[in-house]
């Protein structure tokens, strides 16, 4: 499991579309301050057409850097986002680690960031800095606790167990 870092600010607004994404909010973020009004250089999640650009964008250095980095980093990109949150199983811990290696240097090449990667092996969380591990597993002694249930678009992943949780309510 992995996401994208802020992936919708990393796309800017048309210079002629900012116009369309005004809103006010208060000078210095006082209440009892003037009322301002800003408009959006970047996309941010709750505007409409922020997803759409952010994929496409984001699929962008896949095409790109597939000869570089491999078109294992590009079906990645591809097949297994849904939005910023990236979700695969591979055979081994080897597999992992090359791939999500080989998408960071990919992405990092249009200044995206994947991180926030969690795992159900200790190998493939050891082959990257705690600050690249999702928010739970980054003060993790991976060599001895047990990691957190994760959640992405409203899944629960059992890491330890290597099983999804779903919570469904009695109607």
């Amino acid at each position: 499991m992995a996401d994208i870092q802020q992936m919708f600010h990393f796309f800017l607004v048309a210079e002629e579309h900012r116009d369309f994404l005004r809103f006010l909010w208060y000078d210095n973020n006082g209440i009892n301050n003037e009322v301002l009004e800003y408009r959006m250089r970047v996309h941010v999640l709750g505007n409409s057409p922020s997803p759409a650009v952010a994929i496409y964008g984001f699929r962008k250095p896949a095409f790109t850097g597939e000869r570089d980095c491999g078109s294992e980093a590009k079906h990645f990109v591809e097949r297994n986002f849904y939005v910023d949150d990236g979700l695969t199983s591979l055979p081994t811990e080897e597999e992992a680690i090359k791939l999500l290696k080989s998408t960071q240097e990919m992405l990092a090449r249009s200044n995206l960031h994947l991180h926030k990667i969690a795992s159900n092996k200790v190998e493939v969380m050891k082959a990257f800095p705690s600050e690249d591990l999702a928010k739970e597993l980054k003060n993790l002694d991976l060599n001895t606790g047990l990691p957190p249930v994760q959640r992405s678009l409203g899944v629960n992943w059992d890491v330890n167990e290597d099983v999804f949780i779903f919570q469904i309510a009695d109607q």
